[in-house]
């Protein structure tokens, strides 16, 4: 059997990546996932509220495994819901420059 090639994002910890069997069915191949980072400077999000021991707030990357597309996903969440954002790459830098020119007016009144 052939060898997953796993981007260098990849952490073989938590990456659930497989190469597709005789017969494949959706979902059998899992994802590259990167390794979690909490985003500690989030204090909420609408009713959820983040606790850096409890109830942090992470990001990781994953990329489903061929036959899928290879895009690659920034995905929001908690340790128990890992994915209650989930944006491609490409989204992701899209909506970040929307944020950063928000913030750029919100930069000409001074510090905060």
């Amino acid at each position: 059997m052939e060898d997953v090639e796993h981007p260098g994002w990849c952490d073989l910890a938590h990456c659930t990546a497989t190469v597709p069997k005789p017969g494949y069915r959706a979902g059998e191949t899992g994802y590259h996932r990167s390794a979690p980072i909490k985003l500690e400077h989030v204090p909420s999000v609408a009713e959820i509220v983040f606790d850096a021991e409890l109830n942090p707030l992470i990001a990781h990357l994953s990329r489903a495994c061929p036959p899928w597309e290879p895009v690659t996903f920034l995905n929001l969440g908690t340790l128990a819901e890992p994915q209650l954002v989930s944006l491609s790459t490409a989204h992701t830098r899209a909506t970040m420059g929307q944020l950063g020119e928000l913030l750029a007016l919100a930069g000409a009144d001074g510090p905060t």
